[in-house]
């Protein structure tokens, strides 16, 4: 896809702290032309020296409670495996060496480049600014004692050597860098993560796996399976992260009979809400995409959770690796400092309040209209009025520190977003629900000048025949030798049907697919770096030489057909758009009704909800560090 803007789109785990990462795209089909043939690989900037690590083996009731810190990361293909998972990556695994021993660190990312070893692929995808272009290139995402990135290898040792590790009382911080997805249907949606899909085939060549995923039921199974005495919390930056609060946490809750008059069908007493020792925090809900995937991370520019929360975390500058505050004990401090700095389309939230949000849906879905006890029935109302007009009136300490929070992130997008102050501050929830549902607020687009159709019509029945014939017969002047097979290659593989110059969709796959593997990026081992520049720059500037070329033709219909279709776009960097008010509303109305519904159980004495509740945020709130 040619860009004229820059791209803002874009799991920490018996105690067990994860971190995902990423965004959601599907996986870009990798079909790969002759694997061709590399001298060197392209530059990564090095990471802070690293001192001894403690111990981290504690001693408790006489037996020995180990932690684990488990990194996994760099998902899909070359063609989706963006630069800004590999930065975050590699961060959390200078942070692994420097902090934590090494025989509790596990790291899975990509196809499982090693430091030491030559690399298999160049499995992580960077662009590079160049001339107003913006050029493609890969490079070995290699890490200290990596392994593949894949169901096989992460599954096996999750069961075999993490969870064993752990099970006793330990705690296990597994940080994935990931894309994220949903999957199924109906009542089986749920959120997923996308796991190195590129593999070898036994004859020859390579093809994409769609089953390398990992949804949160298999993933529970796993954990309730091997899990033990251990606890989990987890930090998920990836698109559609929401659904692993379910790990640990009912997706809905059941309201105890004796809070109606006439209990109806099926109700019983109190039914646990949190079913493992599971919690942490996400970028966003399950049904939306995060912010913060990027192939050409700037320094400026680049943001997102999945920045925000590892910065706020390590204290460190992901890019740079300069100090960049004090580094957080917990992955709570860091959720508070990444969500105040994060103006995104993100909707950070930790597992305790994906369990108020929970049963704030069981309010609004089984409560509201219901045959209550009068008690209920006034908690009820009071929940409404809460919700449309955010005045809370609980006393409860605990309840008083999460309104202050949510309280200094609304502020904070009051100022983000000034135009929307007085809805985001004292608007009513029909208000906050109308913002919601705006999505675009500007004016009908205009017509476009040509259709693409005629575009493609022009390109394939005019200026395309004379470009190949000029290509052929070697009449075009100023291409090398590299550039001039690669664009053979091209031109015969839009012989057999595809769409290169001008893809449906704007989808630049196809292309990106041949750069990756008629560049010799792909292969390490044979890298050339002439060909590499020379293969990038044609597929960046494709478009404009052969509209350059065919506005000095002969002919009058290719000349016209040039001018119709135009130069590619040219890429200048833009500022990040500011916070939308959509995305400042649906938070603000969030914190209310996740406060609404904490009122609600107060008010009703909750008790086995309110302990629940109380488990969730002293196990959201463990430190992170060995040390600590």
């Amino acid at each position: 896809m040619h860009r004229v803007a820059r791209r803002t789109l874009t799991s920490l785990l018996c105690t067990a702290v994860v971190a995902l990462a990423g965004c959601s795209s599907p996986s870009a089909p990798v079909v790969p032309a002759a694997e061709p043939s590399i001298a060197s690989t392209p530059v990564v900037p090095p990471v802070p020296a690293v001192a001894a690590a403690p111990s981290t083996s504690r001693v408790v009731g006489g037996a020995v409670r180990r932690d684990a810190y488990v990194l996994l990361s760099g998902g899909g293909t070359p063609l989706s495996n963006n630069y800004s998972q590999y930065v975050q990556a590699r961060a959390i695994a200078a942070f692994f060496e420097r902090e934590c021993p090494s025989e509790s660190t596990w790291v899975f990312f990509g196809i499982g480049n090693r430091d030491g070893a030559p690399p298999l692929l160049a499995d992580a995808r960077r662009e590079l600014k160049r001339d107003g272009l913006v050029l493609q290139s890969w490079l070995p995402g290699t890490l200290k004692n990596n392994r593949p990135a894949t169901r096989e290898s992460f599954l096996k040792a999750l069961r075999d050597e993490i969870l064993p590790t752990v099970r006793g009382g330990g705690t296990l911080y597994l940080f994935v860098g990931d894309h994220g997805r949903e999957v199924g249907t109906g009542e089986k949606k749920e959120s997923a993560i996308t796991l190195w899909q590129l593999k070898r085939r036994p004859s020859a060549g390579w093809f994409t796996d769609a089953k390398e995923i990992l949804g949160v039921a298999e993933l529970q199974r796993i954990l309730a399976d091997g899990l033990g005495g251990g606890r989990v919390v987890f930090c998920m930056t990836q698109c559609h992260a929401g659904g692993f609060h379910e790990l640990g946490v009912r997706r809905d809750m059941s309201p105890p009979r004796d809070w109606f008059r006439v209990a109806p069908a099926g109700a019983r007493g109190f039914v646990a809400g949190w079913q493992l020792r599971v919690a942490g925090f996400t970028a966003t809900d399950q049904a939306s995409a995060a912010a913060g995937c990027d192939a050409d991370p700037d320094p400026d520019y680049w943001a997102g959770y999945e920045r925000f929360l590892p910065e706020s975390l390590l204290g460190i500058d992901l890019l740079s690796g300069a100090a960049k505050g004090q580094p957080t004990r917990s992955l709570a401090e860091a959720h508070v400092g990444a969500t105040l700095v994060d103006r995104t389309i993100d909707k950070p939230r930790a597992t305790s309040e994906h369990y108020l949000e929970a049963w704030a849906r069981t309010i609004e879905t089984r409560l509201v209209g219901a045959n209550l006890t009068p008690p209920a029935a006034a908690a009820v109302a009071n929940f409404q009025r809460a919700v449309d007009t955010g005045r809370l009136d609980a006393t409860e300490p605990a309840f008083r520190e999460r309104q202050a929070q949510l309280a200094r992130f609304t502020v904070q997008l009051i100022h983000d977003v000034p135009v929307a102050a007085a809805v985001l501050s004292r608007g009513t929830k029909a208000q906050l629900e109308a913002e919601i549902r705006a999505r675009g607020r500007g004016g009908p687009r205009p017509a476009a000048r040509t259709t693409m159709t005629e575009l493609r019509r022009l390109w394939t029945e005019v200026l395309r025949p004379a470009w190949k014939a000029a290509v052929l017969g070697g009449k075009v002047p100023g291409l090398d030798a590299a550039t001039l097979a690669f664009e053979k290659q091209l031109l015969a593989l839009e012989d057999e049907g595809k769409q290169l110059l001008l893809p449906r969709g704007a989808n630049d796959t196809p292309l990106l697919n041949e750069i990756f593997w008629n560049s010799s990026y792909a292969m390490p081992r044979t890298f050339n770096p002439q060909k590499a520049q020379a293969v990038a720059r044609w597929g960046a500037e494709r478009r404009t030489r052969i509209v350059e070329w065919a506005r000095r033709a002969g002919s009058p219909a290719v000349r016209d057909a040039a001018q119709k279709i135009g130069p590619a776009p040219v890429f200048t960097e833009q500022v990040p758009r500011p916070m939308s008010r959509r995305t400042a509303a649906e938070r603000v109305l969030y914190y209310r009704r996740i406060l609404a519904a904490w009122q609600f159980l107060l008010a009703m004495d909750a008790g086995p909800a309110l302990a629940e509740l109380q488990s969730l945020i002293e196990l959201e709130r463990l430190p992170v560090r060995p040390a600590t």
